[in-house]
């Protein structure tokens, strides 16, 4: 048939027939409808929207240039790699039942949740090396387990700094918490038991690195002489002078401030705080 059209007539191939297109093309105006498999070894190539409403299984690689909108559930059986692209998504839902992986350059995540990543499990961020994992942004957590170092700049705490050890004397049923000790400066001290010398003398040195770490002001030397009255120097390069009852026992507490941890002692609450943040905790 050359130059043919049919209008309002149908067209139909029986038998398993085939229709050939060998050097032409196929254009279709209006709706096409096909109840069984549409098999194809070239291209298909749409200029305009595509609607799939049922399933699309895809064997080999597709390329898409422009911008795909995913309005039902995607199912990935394997592993989708964006290179260097962006992923915009409202809620996106990540199951093991697909035994794939998603590879995001980087992901963007929008929508009624306000950018939310939800989990009913574990959520695992691993980085190729020990500084590949990155947040620039406040990052808000209930709790957070870190197997690992916590590398960070400047850490804030608004509610009780305490650490969690094994319980001592009943490590196989309890833990043991134990909370910090506060102050508004960045503080360091040293202390032990020693006894004075036969001349009633002794002299503490503190840490070679003493001098370095520790402001110069407000130095504090505690001295405490068992069953004496000790008395006792101010530091000077790194050591100081305790005397009292030649060989008496005695204990000492350096404190100081130490350089490099200033920080801003009264500051304003920002206009927006997490809902967490509270007055109850501090």
């Amino acid at each position: 048939m050359q130059n043919t059209s049919i209008s309002r007539a149908n067209f139909t191939v029986r038998d398993g027939g085939h229709i050939i297109i060998e050097n032409g093309g196929l254009d279709v105006t209006g709706s096409a409808n096909i109840t069984g498999a549409l098999n194809g070894s070239g291209t298909i190539d749409w200029t305009g929207p595509s609607i799939f409403r049922g399933t699309l299984n895809v064997t080999g690689n597709s390329a898409f240039s422009g911008t795909m909108y995913i309005g039902g559930v995607t199912t990935l059986a394997t592993t989708l790699n964006v290179l260097g692209g962006l992923i915009q998504a409202g809620a996106v839902t990540i199951t093991p039942t697909g035994g794939g992986m998603i590879q995001l350059g980087s992901l963007q995540i929008d929508g009624d949740l306000g950018g939310t990543i939800r989990s009913s499990g574990t959520v695992y961020l691993t980085g190729a090396a020990s500084t590949s994992v990155r947040v620039t942004g406040l990052l808000a957590a209930s709790d957070a387990l870190v197997l690992g170092k916590i590398t960070a700049g400047e850490l804030d705490v608004v509610g009780p700094k305490s650490f969690r050890m094994v319980h001592p004397s009943k490590p196989e049923t309890h833990w043991l918490r134990h909370g910090s000790t506060e102050s508004p400066v960045s503080g360091i001290e040293y202390w032990g038991n020693e006894v004075l010398g036969a001349d009633g003398k002794f002299v503490v040195e503190l840490a070679d690195y003493f001098e370095d770490l520790a402001k110069p002001e407000n130095r504090s030397v505690l001295v405490t002489g068992r069953g004496f009255n000790a008395d006792w120097t101010d530091i000077e390069d790194g050591k100081f002078t305790v005397t009292g009852t030649p060989g008496g026992r005695f204990s000492w507490l350096v404190k100081a401030e130490r350089f490099g941890g200033d920080f801003l002692l009264e500051e304003e609450k920002p206009t927006e705080e997490p809902e967490e943040w509270s007055d109850d905790n501090g």
